[in-house]
């Protein structure tokens, strides 16, 4: 039976073994093995139990002698270190070792806790601890990550595949290079940056090592570096990688119309835009954004880049809340109020008179006095618009938005005439209209009269 002789050389070499919390790590077997040989050994008389000791047959001695256990390590595979864990020389990555390999990259790239005696509690042991015989293995897949190019994922696979290893060791290997590079290794999947090397995405790299490319990133210090970091992280820092990553962060995590406006200075459009189009993340913040900013690489860029960075990055920060006070601002002057709590008692005068459903729908939204400023003009605005909040925005919506409040803002002056609650404002209305109609040329006054007549 397949690895009988592993359970009987851990007998011979410990006969009270079934008491030790780690025999599946002494036998690299799976529990499930290990009991299956243990009853098979008994029922065919290779041992015998005694009590809590167990103890080789003549038969169980004849049988480890005719059947030793043979290294890993051979002459047609070299360079494979001997390995315990049988389960991992397997070719086909059983299911409960990719289990314990994703467990393996909870602990290492999560910060998840190791189970005690647990399979991958064991692949760590074996394979990526110091004194483990595949750390020369792990420094050559380390060495060949910091060329100073992208590696393909798959490279490194085939590469250690040739020396005999199996997919579950490079897996295991490469958990551990990625824990030790994580804040110096570039990871990208079909050619786009990944923000978080985590246990999901070293799944995905297990399966699929040709959607990958690895490249290790050095830069020497700077402190302009370290003082934008401050603008991007939640602490200080050198790390070129990290501070990529922050910038990467912030400009997915802008709202929608942020990514998509143009109504914004020349050099925040560039920098938004280099950081969503960037196929080399790395060189953004050593070569493409600093020649947005000053028109230099980062090592000659001075402290005035400091300062013209961290009014763009603001100015993308605040762009969307800045449109909706804009809009809100807009609101409050088409409707000539000062705030929206007059804005709101004029409403609450024409009540009774309002007959269109628009205007009642509208009259709800204006007058609704139990929520923020914020979501004020922000329920307004999605009314009027017909779509979504704000921040989804396009620019077309904006404008969209302006002509229309506009035409609302003009019906509720009339109606305001109309019942007589507040002449002075239709007259400030009027008299706006009527100095804006005497400015224009004969034919589109001509042109301003027949529409309103159809009209």
């Amino acid at each position: 039976m397949l690895f009988l002789n592993k359970l009987l050389l851990g007998i011979k070499d410990d006969s009270f073994i079934f008491k030790n919390p780690q025999i599946n790590y002494i036998l690299g077997l799976t529990n499930s093995q290990t009991k299956e040989l243990k009853k098979f050994a008994l029922e065919n008389e290779f041992i015998i139990q005694k009590k809590q000791e167990y103890l080789l047959t003549k038969k169980g001695e004849y049988y480890l002698e005719t059947h030793p256990i043979v290294s890993w390590k051979n002459e047609d595979f070299p360079k494979r270190p001997d390995l315990n864990l049988e389960y991992m020389k397997i070719e086909k990555t059983p299911a409960t070792v990719t289990k314990a390999l994703r467990n393996l990259a909870k602990h290492l790239l999560d910060s998840e806790n190791l189970k005690e005696n647990s399979i991958e509690a064991y692949i760590k042991e074996d394979i990526l601890s110091p004194k483990s015989d595949f750390q020369y293995l792990q420094k050559e897949m380390e060495d060949l990550i910091s060329q100073d190019k992208r590696v393909n994922l798959s490279e490194i696979y085939n590469k250690f595949l040739s020396y005999g290893l199996t997919k579950s060791v490079i897996s295991a290997m490469l958990s551990g290079v990625l824990y030790k590079n994580k804040d110096k290794l570039a990871v990208y999947e079909k050619y786009q940056f990944q923000l978080k090397i985590n246990q999901l995405l070293f799944d995905k790299m297990m399966f699929a090592p040709e959607n990958f490319e690895l490249q290790k990133t050095v830069f020497k210090q700077s402190s302009v570096l370290t003082d934008i970091s401050t603008l991007l992280l939640p602490h200080k820092s050198n790390n070129i990688l990290e501070i990529t990553k922050g910038l990467v962060s912030f400009i997915r995590n802008l709202e929608k119309y942020s990514l998509q406006t143009e109504r914004l200075s020349k050099k925040a459009v560039r920098l938004r835009n280099a950081v969503i189009n960037a196929k080399e993340p790395i060189n953004l913040l050593t070569v493409d954004i600093p020649r947005i900013i000053q028109g230099r690489k980062l090592k000659d860029c001075d402290n005035e880049f400091y300062s013209i960075f961290e009014e763009t990055i603001n100015e993308l920060k605040n762009s969307a809340s800045n449109m909706v006070q804009e809009i809100n601002d807009f609101t409050l002057k088409a409707f000539i109020c000062k705030d929206r709590k007059e804005l709101s008692d004029r409403f609450q005068n024409i009540e009774e008179y309002i007959g269109s459903q628009e205007m009642k729908t509208l009259y709800s939204n204006i007058t609704n006095n139990d929520v923020s400023d914020r979501f004020w003009i922000e329920r307004i605005s999605a009314y009027v618009n017909k779509s979504r909040v704000p921040k989804d925005w396009t620019d077309e919506d904006v404008a969209d938005y302006k002509v229309k409040i506009k035409e609302l803002a003009l019906k509720f002056h009339t109606l305001e005439a109309t019942v007589g609650t507040s002449q002075d404002m239709i007259t400030v209305a009027f008299d706006s209209v009527l100095d804006s109609f005497l400015k224009l040329s004969k034919p589109e006054k001509f042109i301003f009269l027949r529409k309103v007549v159809n009209e």
